[in-house]
């Protein structure tokens, strides 16, 4: 067989005794077609677990630099050899996978990139948005989990900056782009997953971003509403932000101190070890897709203040409990 090395493959007749059956397509366009960011030979060679592996097409076939690049990062280890496949025995033309094919396991490889710990609104509103948005970025080659991450990231600086400069019409727009960071949020993990890139650097920027987000929202808000006139509820927001930003810390602390990824799913994950319907429900109510769409209908209906008062009150709970659970963690 022909082994392949990082350059195009010459095109030969294979020892079919010892081979494996062969992954077929139907033309080299195909073959290098991108599957959710990464070429569909490169796919295909790296969810099998041995070699060799030959790679089937009409004429031969020429794997691109990016196909080669992909193959050298998810299968190192494996041989693969690229054949016409006239000259493999036994093929039949349904075996062939063309274009139209690939592009439903796109569909399908997008669709598997959720969670099963989603929230309620995750699941039926910003998942479905963020997946078509991982989709469209995923066409092109070059993207990476990180421009989402920065992306989202981008969001939440212009949310602050709207709230903070822009009065009662900037408290409506930071709203929105806060739904927004929440939505664009499920990008970069969709991305990772989707091209196999997810990594414990990757889930700690997210986190990190997420908590910016989330402090700069309370923050803005609270803010915003003093400058209008209502120091009171602006005061409660700060209380419940600086709340916030503390239980975070300590969050932060304790992750490192158990040597795990910087996330804050730790509390998440802790509450439902004794799972039960009330719990459950805390969960999704406290969860970011599920507050943050609810803050931004709440100031869609002109109900800042009365967020403000509602995160103070919860923002205390939260921290209570936390509290309580790093009390028991440490017994």
């Amino acid at each position: 067989a022909c082994r392949a090395m990082l350059s195009p493959q010459p095109f030969c007749k294979l020892d079919m005794t010892a081979a494996p059956p062969p992954i077929l397509f139907a033309s080299e366009k195909a073959a290098n077609y991108c599957v959710a960011g990464i070429p569909a030979a490169a796919r295909a060679i790296a969810a099998v677990q041995s070699g060799p592996v030959i790679i089937g097409v009409p004429g031969g076939w020429r794997a691109t630099a990016l196909c080669l690049a992909e193959i050298e990062r998810l299968a190192p280890g494996i041989a693969w050899s690229a054949a016409d496949s006239a000259n493999l025995p036994g093929v039949e033309s349904h075996e062939f996978r063309d274009v139209a094919a690939l592009r439903q396991e796109v569909a399908a490889i997008i669709r598997a990139t959720g969670k099963a710990g989603d929230g309620i609104v995750s699941r039926h509103i910003n998942r479905p948005i963020s997946q078509a948005m991982t989709r469209l970025v995923l066409r092109w080659p070059g993207a990476r989990p990180w421009h989402a991450t920065l992306a989202a990231a981008l969001i939440g600086v212009a949310m602050f900056a709207a709230l903070i400069l822009g009065g009662t019409t900037g408290l409506v727009i930071g709203a929105i782009l806060f739904q927004l960071a929440s939505i664009v949020d499920g990008v970069d993990g969709e991305m990772a997953r989707a091209t196999f890139r997810s990594s414990a650097r990757g889930a700690m920027m997210d986190s990190l971003t997420d908590a910016l987000t989330n402090l700069g929202f309370i923050g803005g808000v609270s803010y915003n509403v003093w400058a209008s006139g209502d120091t009171q509820a602006g005061f409660a927001g700060a209380w419940g932000c600086g709340i916030l930003a503390l239980g975070s810390g300590m969050l932060a602390i304790q992750s490192r101190r158990d040597g795990g990824n910087f996330t804050f799913d730790a509390l998440k994950s802790r509450v439902n070890q004794r799972p039960s319907r009330l719990k459950q429900w805390l969960t999704w109510i406290t969860m970011r897709d599920f507050y943050a769409f609810a803050a931004f209908l709440v100031i869609l209906a002109g109900g800042g203040s009365v967020l403000l008062y509602v995160f103070a009150i919860v923002a205390a709970g939260w921290f209570a409990v936390l509290c309580w659970l790093l009390i028991l963690r440490g017994k």
